[in-house]
């Protein structure tokens, strides 16, 4: 059900916290899950989440029940992972990283 472009459910963040989130709009996977596949806490229950910011300015969405990672501080917004979503879409419009956007 989580969508490939944001860090969320199902999704371990990767060595450094999580991803960074890339622009919408992005598909969602309508794969139905294999049947034998337990669903994650976090698949069935509502997860509120939190948008994070990290050093390069990158935004990453995060359950908001979880520590924030090493590398990350929090942008001062949670919501529903569509309300995350759109705070990101609003605040990030330039996705390169701090160090690329004035060359």
């Amino acid at each position: 059900m989580t969508p490939a472009h944001r860090t969320g459910p199902g999704r371990p963040p990767g060595p450094a916290g999580p991803r960074p989130v890339p622009p919408r709009p992005v598909p969602h996977d309508t794969t139905p899950p294999h049947p034998t596949a337990r669903p994650s806490p976090e698949d069935t229950v509502p997860t509120t989440h939190q948008v994070l910011v990290n050093h390069e300015g990158q935004y990453a969405l995060y359950p908001a029940a979880r520590e924030t990672p090493d590398g990350w501080t929090t942008a001062g917004f949670d919501g529903t992972e569509d309300e995350c979503a759109d705070f990101v879409d609003a605040h990030w419009p330039d996705t390169r990283p701090l160090g690329l956007r004035g060359a």
